[in-house]
């Protein structure tokens, strides 16, 4: 798991729940990201995407600080959300990270309340995180990094402006956005939105399955 750009208590906590060797987009998309780079990724299913968004995430954020999210991530649905928070809380075991969520069938007060009382990290769909940013509970002044997860999903599952909305609202903030396919929506995001972002893609015969664990 790319030893020499973990911090130790994130390695240690990698081996400890099984991830013992690095698919091939891990080994290239954390360093470009740790280095601050903007990011496009096309690579298929089972490939690390959500765990390379997790293990960065984690490397950058390291421990709680004040009260505003650092790190925003879209996904497609409350399913996603739950699993990319779970996954949070089983490698960041060590940390004292907020880890929060904003879907769409869940009571938007306790989610804003959450949130607006401290978070470190929201998880949620591109909707509701319009929706709690509208009441002026997310606060967006302190976002670093700025990921979508399955973007080809995430564009296609609702209206193209709400996610626009957020990336206007974090012009500095990294960009890592992670899809399947380079769709007509996902290279337009990325032409309007990221700056000077390194593309990669990784072709399915080339992606290598992760020990002991399940690559999303």
């Amino acid at each position: 798991m790319i030893k020499e750009r973990l911090d130790a208590q994130l390695l240690e906590s990698l081996k400890e729940n099984g991830f013992i060797e690095s698919t091939e987009l891990e080994q290239i998309c954390i360093p470009k990201i740790k280095s601050g780079h903007d990011l496009l990724c096309i690579a298929g299913k089972d490939s690390g995407k959500s765990t390379t968004i997790i293990v960065s995430v984690l490397q950058r954020l390291k421990a709680e600080l004040e009260d505003n999210p650092r790190a925003v991530i879209v996904v497609a649905d409350k399913e996603r959300a739950l699993e990319m928070k779970n996954e949070f809380g089983r490698l960041g075991d060590y940390t004292d990270l907020r880890i929060h969520t904003a879907c769409d069938d869940e009571k938007i007060d306790v989610q804003k309340d959450k949130i607006y009382m401290g978070s470190d990290v929201v998880i949620g769909t591109a909707k509701r995180l319009n929706q709690i940013y509208t009441l002026y509970a997310l606060n967006l002044g302190s976002v670093q990094i700025f990921a979508i997860d399955d973007a080809d999903r995430v564009i296609k599952n609702l209206n193209y402006l709400q996610l626009d909305r957020l990336a206007q609202s974090l012009p500095k903030a990294q960009k890592i956005v992670f899809a399947t396919t380079l769709t007509e929506w996902v290279e337009r995001f990325a032409n309007e939105f990221m700056n000077n972002q390194d593309i990669i893609e990784i072709e399915e015969s080339e992606q290598n399955a992760n020990d002991g664990s399940e690559q999303q």
